[in-house]
């Protein structure tokens, strides 16, 4: 009879150990825990610390990661985690140096696009400036090529007349009030060529201090790579006990962070899928009805 204890703990010890390998989430989980809850195969989490920078509160972090792990849920049909308040692995949201980057790359983001959708507006506005101005130098051009044509018909009708009428006779006198009308039509085509000249010397320099504005745009756009050269953003990391949260944009990126964070709990590697949940970065994906992909499941499946 005295061996029945030392059975029990070895039966004790051979279920545990199988049913973590066949769950490998259970190791993240406290002894206290499983043995309370035997036949529980979900992992347990708290939110243990929210810094107050990022503006969000402990219960709104709650919300999101209950939210994070029912994209497991639904995508598996199985209950995989479960919030515990005295749960082993603590998910902490740490507010470092990577955050301040990030928000001053999302401000610099911000005001370049700011800039690139105002260069676009003088552009649009510009390409219109053209196209009326062109318009009105062909009407100017054609303008004047018929004042040419009725000062050529009007010089040969006044020689005509002049060798059969004196000053005062009535074609002579007809000719000469043609000429009348024909000089404030040319002083009125002046006028309008002079309007059109100052309207082309604006528009020459507006373009010129568009140009200046690109110039400037793009001088911009460089400093900004080398201030925020291409890499990969670590979000978050696990490390067995915890979950560390660094950096997220907007509650829809946290939510998948966390998700992703709990997967690798869940003992899953990453994959190759950029659509996926557990691609290294966060980017493609459908950030506010995302659905567990392919790619994930087969990592879950995979792990067994």
């Amino acid at each position: 009879m005295r061996f029945w204890p030392l059975i029990i703990i070895l039966i004790f010890a051979a279920y545990f150990a199988f049913q973590s390998k066949k769950h490998p989430q259970l190791h993240y989980n406290a002894w206290s825990d499983r043995i309370l809850h035997p036949l529980d195969t979900r992992l347990r989490y708290q939110i243990a610390e929210v810094d107050p920078r990022f503006g969000m509160s402990k219960q709104q972090v709650i919300q999101l990661s209950q939210e994070a792990i029912q994209i497991w849920h639904s995508g598996t049909q199985k209950q995989l985690f479960v919030y515990d308040e005295q749960a082993q692995l603590k998910i902490k949201l740490i507010y470092d140096v990577q955050q301040d980057n990030y928000n001053a790359f999302k401000q610099t983001q911000q005001e370049l696009d700011h800039e690139q959708n105002s260069n676009q507006r003088i552009s649009n506005n510009l390409d219109a400036s053209k196209s009326s101005l062109e318009q009105m130098q062909q009407s100017l051009r054609q303008e004047q090529i018929q004042l040419r044509a009725e000062a050529d018909y009007l010089n040969q009708q006044r020689m005509s007349w002049s060798r059969i009428e004196n000053e005062q006779g009535e074609n002579r006198q007809r000719i000469e009030a043609q000429y009348h009308v024909l000089k404030e039509k040319s002083q009125l085509l002046q006028r309008n060529i002079d309007y059109y000249n100052q309207m082309n010397a604006q528009y020459n320099q507006q373009v010129s201090q568009h140009n200046s504005n690109i110039d400037r745009y793009n001088w911009n756009i460089l400093q900004a790579k080398q201030r925020f050269p291409p890499r990969e953003f670590h979000k978050g990391v696990f490390m067995g006990d915890q979950i560390q949260i660094y950096q997220f944009d907007a509650q829809d990126d946290l939510r998948l962070t966390l998700a992703h964070e709990l997967g690798h709990a869940l003992g899953l590697g990453h994959h190759a899928d950029p659509e996926a949940l557990m691609y290294p970065v966060l980017g493609e994906q459908d950030l506010q009805n995302f659905k567990l992909k392919p790619a994930d499941q087969s990592l879950l499946y995979a792990r067994r």
